[in-house]
């Protein structure tokens, strides 16, 4: 398990930055701008890279993630964008970019995802603080169960609206501190909706996300088409909560591709779940094991998960 948690340390951002052409840019009648500029990179979501940017019409700062035209779902904007949650950060505007330059051939068909105004995007995300506040990369009590409260009732208001959210991991979940300089936490939020879907559009059998929180029947489509729903998301906060209470991500490499194999071929038996430390509570063992079942069809729903996080919000923290 270790070795997993080196495999994602080992992937530097500086081997996967894009070439930026510091070249600005405008966007919806000029009410968007931001600049292809390392000084404005704040990070790289599904499919895209996202840049630090303006709202020109009241001044304040935005994230704006830049991505394929392909990789939209132009039918499901309209679901995304009337997500409101204080557990979400919401997406105000999808707007075309019309470079008649060129500088990049891409430039073209591309398209972007304007987030929530950026002072509401917190402090940092998840896997930031794991990696430099958090002690053996472990979530204090309080944290942890901060985050797991704002992880159900923001899926929640997810799984209202009848949207899969397919790449949930430390780097999209963002947090608040209570107050300067602390490390304690004061919300969370869900964010990048770039490769989301509406369950009411049809079946979801492409592999997507990211996959060290990959579940196995998304995983499983690399050797068969495989349909899915919303329990793919509840086996990525799965991967994450263990992640926060071990310190370490719950399968490497190898165990992926076991993972994968066994749910293409539907030998559910050959599993065994990752091992927890002993003296973990267990109701949060529980729910766990209840979030990283691979069979699907047994594995904790998002309404499941909420009921649960909330009917033991007391019991699982005494």
């Amino acid at each position: 398990n270790s070795r997993a948690m080196n495999l994602a340390d080992d992937c530097r951002i500086e081997d996967i930055l894009p070439s930026f052409t510091n070249q600005g840019f405008s966007m919806a009648d000029g009410r968007f701008t931001f600049k292809d500029s390392e000084e404005d990179f704040i990070g790289l979501g599904g499919f895209g890279v996202v840049f630090r940017g303006k709202d020109e019409i009241d001044g304040k700062e935005v994230a704006i993630k830049r991505v394929l035209k392909q990789h939209i779902k132009f039918s499901e904007i309209d679901v995304i964008r009337s997500l409101q949650s204080s557990f979400l950060i919401g997406l105000i505007d999808v707007c075309s970019l019309d470079d008649n330059h060129s500088c990049i051939v891409m430039v073209i068909n591309l398209y972007f995802f304007v987030y929530a105004h950026f002072q509401e995007l917190c402090d940092t995300d998840l896997d930031y603080h794991i990696r430099k506040n958090a002690k053996c990369r472990k979530l204090t009590r309080a944290n942890l169960r901060l985050l797991i409260d704002n992880l159900a009732r923001g899926y929640k208001a997810l799984n209202d609206l009848r949207i899969v959210h397919r790449d949930i991991k430390p780097q999209n979940i963002l947090v608040q501190y209570a107050t300067p300089c602390t490390y304690q936490f004061s919300a969370a939020k869900i964010t990048d909706f770039g490769i989301c879907r509406s369950l009411e559009n049809g079946d979801m059998c492409n592999v997507a996300g990211s996959l060290f929180y990959m579940a196995p029947e998304v995983g499983a489509n690399l050797l068969k088409t495989c349909q899915y729903d919303a329990e793919v998301d509840m086996w990525s906060i799965g991967c994450l909560i263990y992640q926060c209470v071990v310190g370490e991500l719950p399968f490497d490499e190898g165990s992926l591709c076991k993972l994968f194999l066994h749910s293409a071929c539907s030998n559910y038996d050959a599993y065994d779940q990752p091992d927890l430390p002993e003296g973990t509570d267990e109701n949060m063992a529980s729910l766990i094991r209840s979030l990283l079942k691979i069979e699907a069809s047994q594995r904790a729903t998002p309404q499941d998960f909420y009921n649960i996080v909330t009917s033991l919000e007391e019991t699982i923290w005494s």
